[in-house]
């Protein structure tokens, strides 16, 4: 671990989403392009089994970044997105960001 960074909590970004193709990219290049260090920030997509493109989207990103994940959420709605994403994070912080944000 980098001595600089290991006083800097980790980070996890949950995204609860569904359908939401128009606007993911954007809100995944508004993460990647912060400065915090990227060894201390994991992002969680939480989707609610989407019609569109979203989760291959998702998926590209993943492959692109590797601390950008895709998580299921059958129950579709963000609560239950939530609660997933905060049983499935690492981070010392949690930050929920909508899909629509940047």
């Amino acid at each position: 671990m980098n001595p600089a960074t290991s006083r800097v909590a980790t980070v996890s970004v949950i995204v609860p989403c569904r359908n939401e193709e128009r606007y993911i990219a954007r809100c995944l290049d508004s993460i990647v392009a912060t400065d915090y260090p990227r060894d201390r920030l994991e992002v969680l997509v939480v989707d609610g089994s989407s019609e569109d493109r979203t989760r291959s989207i998702v998926a590209d990103y993943g492959a692109r970044y590797p601390f950008i994940r895709l998580l299921d959420n059958p129950g579709r709605i963000p609560p239950i997105a939530v609660n997933a994403g905060i049983r499935a994070a690492r981070g010392e912080i949690l930050v929920r960001m909508d899909a629509h944000g940047v």
